[in-house]
């Protein structure tokens, strides 16, 4: 067995890369400079309140693709969820979990990989919605998202953002 160089590994190393650019940056926030024990009540409400950015992002992203573009509903579901998941991460990450560590890549795949369970719950919501019970688009729209909003929460707050003593 020969031992691979880093030619012959170019997309492991792109990844360290991406992912050692993605932690250098974290310096930039300033609140960030120790992990801070706080109440899990304290952190739902910022979850809610600064939640609200991924949420609009999500939603007026499908808004504008179905009613405004007439895009079928699933695939604007798909682009709202992708954007608004990027949006979600780096809110959930700096501002409401305050979480600090030098896995942000890897924390990114994690959080995408629950939010593709939520996501699967949202398309299932829209397609009894908006399918089988011929409701109002934006109305399953809502309900999706708030089944989305609970199962985020719990999935960011005791696997993905959780604070471990090294």
């Amino acid at each position: 067995m020969t031992k691979k160089t880093d030619n012959e590994r170019p997309v492991t190393k792109i990844m360290e890369e991406v992912s050692e650019g993605i932690n250098d940056a974290e310096p930039v926030f300033s609140a960030q400079s120790e992990i801070i024990e706080e109440s899990t009540g304290k952190q739902a409400v910022r979850y809610v309140l600064w939640g609200l950015i991924s949420v609009v992002v999500n939603f007026g992203t499908f808004y504008l693709l179905y009613h405004a573009i007439h895009m079928n509903y699933q695939i604007a579901n798909l682009i709202a969820w992708f954007l608004g998941v990027q949006v979600g991460f780096w809110v959930d990450r700096v501002i409401v979990f305050r979480h600090k560590s030098k896995t942000a890549f890897a924390e990114m795949l994690a959080f995408y990989g629950t939010r593709v369970l939520t996501y699967l719950i949202e398309t299932v919501t829209l397609w009894i919605g908006i399918s089988l019970l011929s409701a109002n688009g934006t109305a399953s729209k809502v309900v999706g998202q708030i089944l989305a909003i609970i199962g985020n929460y719990v999935l960011s707050k005791f696997f993905i953002f959780k604070n471990r003593n090294h």
